[in-house]
């Protein structure tokens, strides 16, 4: 337990915490590519998930555990790391070499859970809480919404691109920081790890980004 909760201890928290929500990302980008398929694909899909909500709900629930659990580990040694650049700062040892990305984490990952609010205040309470759709066809419900409201919004949509890219930017340090905890370097047999993590922080990013302009153009 000591461990568990040293400053190493926190950041393999923050990693294996990290990497469950990349996960997630992964199988909700899956449930959006589904739209491509038309509405009985999408329907059959939506309807598979609600044969299994007790389920579902569980794993929401764990979702936002992991969330807070991630946030809170952040915060933590965020703070701690503050006070050891102050120190440093103070005994003119500092030396910061650290890349943008890195510098940047603390206001990407504001900046994602602002929007993570946003997004489950529209997306989440409207079609799990009050469950819209018409006549069980959620594929249009969710597109009509979509095309002449929520991301038919053209600021919307750009809310949502630049948002997604944040996400994108604070992946790809995350990944580096949680392969480097786990004593995996780029020379190293496992290196190739990071060449892997680009389908996290670079292609899962751009999908949705896709989906975003293609139902900005009515392309879907």
């Amino acid at each position: 337990m000591r461990f568990l909760f040293s400053s190493i201890g926190k950041k393999i928290q923050i990693a294996i915490s990290g990497i469950f929500l990349c996960i997630f990302l992964l199988f909700h980008l899956g449930n959006n590519v589904a739209l491509f398929f038309g509405s009985d694909t999408f329907n059959q899909m939506v309807a598979v998930l609600e044969s299994i909500k007790p389920i579902i709900r569980v794993m929401e629930f764990s979702l936002l555990a992991i969330l807070l659990l991630h946030i809170s580990n952040a915060i933590y040694l965020t703070r701690q790391n503050k006070e050891k650049m102050l120190s440093k700062y103070q005994g003119g040892l500092l030396n910061d070499a650290s890349s943008v990305n890195s510098r940047t984490m603390v206001l990407t990952g504001t900046a994602i859970l602002a929007f993570l609010i946003f997004h489950l205040s529209y997306i989440w309470y409207s079609y799990q809480i009050h469950e819209h759709s018409d006549h069980g066809d959620t594929y249009y419900s969710i597109l009509t919404q979509n095309k002449f409201g929520f991301l038919g919004h053209r600021l919307t949509a750009i809310l949502y691109i630049v948002s997604i890219a944040l996400i994108g930017s604070h992946l790809k340090h995350g990944f580096e920081s949680a392969l480097k905890t786990f004593g995996i370097l780029k020379k190293s047999k496992l290196g190739f790890i990071y060449n892997l993590s680009i389908l996290f922080w670079l292609i899962i990013p751009l999908g949705f980004i896709i989906i975003i302009l293609c139902i900005q153009f009515n392309i879907i």
